[in-house]
């Protein structure tokens, strides 16, 4: 992981203050929940961007993918 730096968030007082009763590592916790949410995202940003491809690509036919497997086979021989 590169360089930390701050991010700030805003809770009602109440919130805070009950936060205090509680043994937990905020910083911990939210940099945890915030890696997590992040990798989320990016994943399903990927699969949106997987599924355009794949629309695009079109249908491959058996053939031509039993095609490519027997090549592929034959080469990895030589």
């Amino acid at each position: 992981m590169g360089r930390m730096v701050n991010v700030s968030v805003k809770v009602p007082e109440e919130i805070k203050d009950l936060m205090k009763e509680i043994d937990v590592n905020w910083s911990e916790y939210l940099r945890k929940i915030i890696e997590d949410k992040v990798r989320l995202e990016m994943a399903r940003n990927a699969l949106r961007k997987l599924d355009k491809i794949r629309e695009n690509a079109g249908k491959v036919p058996t053939e031509e993918i039993v095609r490519w497997i027997r090549e592929d086979r034959e080469r990895s021989l030589k």
